[in-house]
């Protein structure tokens, strides 16, 4: 397979900034921080939503555009949300969109759905099959090729979804049951994450305890709480009494029950569990230490869900990620009309113009669309190489040099929901350190015949490497991949049907989210949040123009700092 790679940049992302902002100095030098580089949205409105008392989806006040021409150039999340707000304050809306595709990178793929990368002849085709009593048509059988979760805090986001009428349900980002496999550690064995954390935290707990017999944790702890510090120790870290010492025994403990579950019996793939009153069932042994360290999962998949934006449980629109596009495309907006008919599909644009006043976006076909804003929502690097006189050079090289982030996905349907049936998975993601990364189990259908696997999601140089191989090579490294996480994996998924796509070679996409932040472009970041390079007639708007890169949410901000901009100069106080 190939194995060439490409420069690869640090991926500490913007929101990284912020937080170390906030930690230094409170949410207030976070709140000031992000307003000062004016990417999120009005000063009012940020100022409210500091106070969690703010509209998230405040309409801009009705008629106040009227007779304004507007043109939007991409129907992706922001492009959407900017045409919403703009026709339904009375603007004269034209979304271009330059694909068939509606959504963006907003992409769910169901039975018969196809798309191409930019430099492959022939189209992926998404296949389903009859299994059991579920057709290939059922509304569980598809694949969120791009985004696929949504965090909790993610508040505009969500009451979007609400005003739209777009269904939730939970998202189960973590699953005690998940496996954590690398080639280097265990025999290459994965291992439930249930045993790493387990065994860490008694192992911590064991040392942190041993402090008291050099009397030290009482320069920790006040006295007088000492023994219930112990005592939380011993309940924490599931710690025993051995003469004087509290030692860790892990699954050897017999006065509670082995956290860490109960062995699965590699042949028959059942848990060896208790199953009747003639067998107590059989503990997984206890992971050392040095095991723990040595998985090296520690660094990273461990703990993934301690970050702010993945919760153990997020959330997810029911029948895949596009009923968010869906939701939007049926807004109404006046009369009998809905947004939907505000879109010119296959209409790439090849420049725009300002002359005083007035804009002019140019298509591929030479066809003018005359405008008083345009609200570009290209990714930065796609936007620097659309021509006119709109940018100026060095507007045209800060947004060229704007880096963003290779992403890959596999899918795979389950000829049976194996993972369920087998490893009692469900839900959440197994990781591994293979160039696959992650598999990904479905959040609903429990219990069903079949069920949609993301057989792999990588990025940055992982993604580099897979985006470079043939569609052939990438589907054969991804049943590798699973063969490691899931004996047999190979006859358990409809191998001859699956599908990947890389976002870096889809056309009219540059990747899958900017990575562009103070520590790994500074000139870039200082540029972009302290100059405006395109003026009070054009306007940026898209999830790498706020600080949060790659999640939906950022487009959405994105396009209320767009409109609101809009209608500032409408008002006269731009």
């Amino acid at each position: 397979m190939p194995s060439a790679k490409l420069p690869i940049r640090p991926v500490i992302t913007r929101r990284s900034l912020i937080r170390g902002i906030a930690a230094i100095g409170g949410s207030g030098a976070a709140y000031s921080a992000m307003n000062a580089m004016g990417l999120l949205g009005s000063g009012s409105a940020l100022a409210a939503g500091a106070a969690g008392r703010y509209d998230t989806t405040e309409a801009l006040p009705s008629k106040s555009m009227d007779g304004k021409r507007v043109v939007v150039i991409g129907a992706g999340l922001a492009g959407l949300c900017s045409a919403l707000r703009l026709s339904r304050a009375g603007a004269n809306v034209t979304i271009l969109e330059a694909t068939k595709h509606l959504g963006g990178r907003s992409l769910t793929l169901r039975n018969g759905d196809t798309f191409s990368e930019w430099d492959w002849n022939e189209p992926t085709e998404m296949k389903f099959e009859q299994v059991g009593d579920v057709p290939p048509d059922d509304p569980g059988n598809y694949l969120n090729a791009g985004p696929g979760r949504i965090p909790q805090h993610h508040t505009r986001l969500i009451d979007y979804c609400k005003d739209l009428g777009v269904e939730l349900q939970p998202y189960l980002f973590h699953d005690a049951s998940n496996l954590m496999q690398n080639d280097g550690w265990n025999g290459g064995a994965p291992v439930q994450l249930r045993r790493l954390k387990n065994d860490l935290r008694g192992h911590l707990s064991e040392m942190l305890a041993k402090v008291q017999n050099q009397g030290a944790l009482d320069q920790l702890v006040d006295p007088s709480e000492v023994d219930a510090f112990l005592g939380m120790l011993q309940h924490f870290g599931q710690l025993s009494a051995e003469g004087a010492e509290m030692v860790y025994l892990g699954a050897s403990m017999a006065d509670d029950y082995p956290r860490a579950g109960y062995v699965i019996d590699p042949l028959t793939r059942r848990q060896l569990d208790p199953g009747d009153v003639l067998k107590p069932g059989q503990p997984w042994p206890t992971l050392s230490l040095d095991d723990v360290l040595q998985s090296n999962f520690w660094n990273s998949e461990m703990f993934n869900n301690l970050e702010y934006f993945w919760q153990a449980t997020l959330m997810q629109p029911k029948g895949g990620m596009d009923m968010i596009v869906q939701g939007f495309l049926d807004a109404p907006i006046s009369g009998e009309r809905t947004l939907r008919n505000l879109i010119v599909n296959e209409t790439p644009v090849r420049a725009i113009e300002v002359d005083g006043n007035a804009s002019s976006v140019i298509t591929t076909t030479g066809k003018s669309y005359p405008a008083d804003f345009v609200i570009a929502t290209l990714s930065a690097p796609l936007l620097a190489k659309i021509g006119g006189n709109f940018l100026n050079p060095v507007a045209r090289q800060v947004l060229a040099d704007v880096y963003i982030t290779p992403a890959c996905k596999v899918g795979w349907q389950g000829r049976s929901r194996f993972w369920e049936d087998e490893d009692r998975i469900y839900g959440g993601i197994s990781w591994t350190k293979d160039i696959i990364s992650q598999i990904w189990y479905p959040s609903y259908g429990f219990n069903s015949p079949t069920g949609v696997l993301t057989g792999a999601y990588n990025r940055t140089e992982q993604a580099n490497i897979f985006q470079d191989y043939t569609k052939a090579e990438r589907l054969e490294a991804a049943l590798v991949g699973g063969e490691k996480l899931h004996p047999g994996f190979r006859d358990k998924v409809f191998a001859e049907n699956g599908v990947s796509i890389a976002w870096a070679k889809m056309p009219y996409q540059a990747g899958g989210w900017a990575n562009d932040t103070a520590f790994t472009q500074p000139a870039v970041f200082e540029q972009m949040k302290n100059a405006d390079p395109i003026g009070s007639q054009v306007f940026m708007a898209g999830d790498w123009f706020s600080y949060w890169p790659g999640w939906q949410v950022g487009a959405l901000d994105s396009a209320h700092y767009a409109t609101d901009g809009i209608h500032r100069v409408v008002a006269g106080n731009g």
